[in-house]
């Protein structure tokens, strides 16, 4: 079974999830398990290089995470999809199929949802928008 775990202070951990997208919808090569960056400071993205270390990086969420699936674009129950992670242009990841997310706080909407890899998140896991905010980049994916 797919699942995403969140490492305290860390990346997230990806098992069982084979297909990654970068923002254009090309394939981005991956090996089961991987790390994904959730500080936004890997030079390594969307991969985590070890960068959470060096800058202190805290995982803890600040605010509650957001409410009444905004982030879903499912519009509901739907049929299950292959577990994926796609890459928002300059901000989340977008999940979807991904039915075990290790986390304290269930998704908006667990057929969808967007996880925070800027950093800057005050509802981390999930993303509140604050890669607009800081002006997160990310110009290769």
């Amino acid at each position: 079974m797919a699942t995403i775990e969140l490492v305290s202070d860390g990346p997230l951990l990806v098992k069982d999830v084979t297909q990654c997208r970068n923002s254009r919808g090309e394939a981005i090569a991956v090996k089961d398990p991987f790390y994904l960056c959730r500080c936004g400071g890997s030079a390594n993205k969307p991969f985590c290089d070890g960068t959470h270390k060096k800058i202190g990086f805290k995982s803890a969420r600040e605010a509650p995470p957001p409410s009444g699936g905004s982030s879903s674009a499912s519009g509901g129950k739907s049929a299950a999809a292959a577990p994926c992670v796609r890459i928002k242009k300059d901000g989340p990841y977008l999940v979807t199929g991904v039915p075990d997310l290790k986390c304290d706080v269930a998704p908006p909407d667990p057929a969808q949802y967007a996880l925070c890899r800027c950093g800057a998140s005050k509802t981390k896991p999930y993303c509140d928008g604050s890669h607009r905010v800081i002006g997160f980049k990310d110009d290769k994916n």
